[in-house]
């Protein structure tokens, strides 16, 4: 896969996630099975404006074409992959989250099979 594709995918998905928990939060938390106390709901804001900022930089930096920004871009998307893909599973295990939290990790799971592919994975040829 292509990483402007890669990009465009992960920009989407934070997009549509970041925009979720940052418009409707507590719909957001009740799918997953999460409280939606106040403190929460704010938090879940923070964690949508954030996702929202990462999905717009994905999704406008995906045909850069510079090497080096390329690579930075890469290793810091594999590197924050593996902790949600980490994090998501801690919300299974410890039963914080329900059922719908595997979509979770399945979607960190994809996204660091994708990024780490890119970072492992042969060189591109010219």
């Amino acid at each position: 896969m292509r990483l402007s594709t890669l990009l465009l995918i992960g920009g989407l998905l934070a997009l549509v996630f970041g925009l979720g928990f940052l418009l409707a939060p507590r719909p957001m938390l009740t799918l997953y099975g999460v409280p939606t106390d106040p403190s929460v709901v704010l938090m879940a804001r923070f964690f949508g404006t954030a996702l929202v900022q990462l999905g717009l930089v994905f999704y406008l930096i995906r045909d850069v074409g510079d090497p080096r920004t390329q690579r930075g871009v890469v290793i810091g998307s594999f590197i924050g992959s593996v902790c949600g893909l980490v994090v998501a599973l801690t919300g299974q295990f410890w039963d914080l989250v329900n059922q719908f939290g595997w979509s979770s990790v399945a979607i960190y799971g994809l996204l660091t099979f994708g990024y780490g592919s890119i970072m492992f994975g042969r060189p591109a040829s010219p």
